[in-house]
């Protein structure tokens, strides 16, 4: 489990503008993607982000989690997020969803499920694990749903969290539209080419983050991360996130003050 080391680049409070340069949480409406072996972290830390600024009080979020990750599953358990059947409606109110689907019932469920959240649109999603969409196998010129969430999914307000283990074998387009690129561990210099391709290498604190001389930047211990924001082009090395329960505490208090105001 991550450890409690602060960050670090501390972020700002969600109602303070953060100074030039510094780490900033994902908008509303905004693109990250999460890339890194299984055990490197990314699933806790892609929670932390979600939990401290994605806009679940303004409109619901679906999870499509095929491999039942332990953090996503225990906000379950404790009745933060709610279940939702792949063949169930889209809904409406604000909150947080889990759509889980075992790969042995064929992928046209998950097609037909990515089609109806296209089509209905101000709905926010978080899918882990992107290798696991069934188009994203290949080149990004399928047409399928998942790309088309990608490409127009801005103007339909479906802000997209997509968690990778192999970054080589999902769809480029994830990489492409981001307004955020994080990477934990992960296996292979090509795994690695494909998150930075799109990285400036003139971009701030490119060579001290990313590469160097062409060479990989070791990251400095277990659950550290690099972190690039496309908008402010800076990189950062991360520290490991709070711990889970801190997320799951922190997701409660939100969603507790929701039901206080009847948000959810």
């Amino acid at each position: 489990m991550p450890s409690a080391k602060p960050h670090s680049f501390l972020p700002a409070p969600r109602e303070k503008r953060p100074e030039t340069g510094a780490f900033v949480f994902p908008g509303p409406r905004d693109r990250v993607t999460i890339n890194g072996m299984t055990g490197s972290g990314k699933s806790t830390f892609a929670l932390w982000l979600f939990a401290e600024s994605a806009d679940f009080d303004k409109k619901p979020w679906i999870f499509i989690d095929f491999k039942s990750e332990d953090i996503i599953q225990q906000a379950l358990r404790e009745d933060l997020f709610e279940k939702l059947d792949v063949g169930g409606r889209i809904p409406k109110k604000p909150g947080v969803h889990v759509v889980s689907h075992n790969p042995r019932d064929g992928q046209q469920p998950v097609i037909d499920f990515l089609w109806k959240v296209y089509e209905a649109g101000r709905i926010g999603l978080f899918v882990d694990e992107a290798t696991m969409i069934p188009e994203v196998r290949g080149e990004a010129n399928s047409g399928g749903p998942f790309q088309s969430i990608l490409s127009q999914g801005r103007s339909k307000e479906i802000p997209v969290y997509t968690l990778a283990q192999r970054p080589v074998n999902v769809n480029k387009m994830i990489y492409s539209e981001n307004n955020y690129y994080s990477a934990f561990r992960l296996r292979s210099k090509d795994d690695l080419k494909r998150v930075t391709d799109h990285i400036p290498e003139s971009s701030t604190n490119y060579e001290r983050v990313w590469l160097k001389n062409g060479k990989e930047v070791p990251l400095k211990g277990e659950f550290w991360s690099r972190w690039y924001d496309a908008q402010k082009d800076t990189s950062f090395l991360l520290r490991p996130c709070p711990p889970r329960e801190k997320i799951l505490d922190i997701l409660a208090g939100r969603l507790d003050n929701q039901k206080a105001h009847g948000a959810i």
